[in-house]
């Protein structure tokens, strides 16, 4: 019996991590395939995986990313991700947008240098003036409405 436990806990405990990936391995295709992502860190990594949610509400203690829609200034759409569970300030939206050439986030923890500015308009072939201001929407609900806001420039929102 012992054996059988043994073996039913090793086979949980690697498919939930088969099911995990990295947050920065998260694509454009999983964003389609599953609006919501339950999203933790561990060893100083942050992870994501699928989750089966429809909507967020308040109240959940499981950290959510999701699926959202960013317009920019010149009218081009891009998708990415945030997690409108504590919006509160953008440190905690956290909006990220998946290029061809990776993620680029718009938040950081410290000041934007122009080199890094460069580096993330260049994912956009872009310069400043067409992409700002940033309206963007998630495709998921949290408490019963869409989540959206105006990025206005790297590290600031309305």
């Amino acid at each position: 019996m012992n054996t059988l436990l043994y073996l039913l806990k090793y086979l949980l405990i690697n498919n939930i991590e088969m099911d995990r990936k990295r947050l920065t391995e998260l694509t454009i295709d999983d964003l389609l395939e599953n609006e919501v992502w339950e999203y933790w860190m561990a060893d100083n990594e942050e992870y994501v995986r699928a989750s089966d949610k429809t909507v967020i509400v308040e109240d959940s203690n499981i950290a959510y990313i999701v699926a959202t829609d960013f317009v920019f200034k010149n009218r081009s759409k891009h998708l990415g991700f945030c997690s409108p569970q504590e919006a509160a300030s953008l440190d905690r939206i956290q909006p990220v947008i998946i290029t061809g050439k990776g993620q680029i986030e718009f938040y950081k923890e410290s000041d934007w240098t122009e080199d890094e500015v460069n580096n993330a308009l260049s994912g956009f072939g872009l310069d400043r003036q067409n992409v700002f201001p940033i309206v963007y929407t998630t495709r998921i609900k949290y408490n019963r409405e869409l989540f959206t806001g105006t990025l206005t420039d790297f590290n600031e929102n309305k």
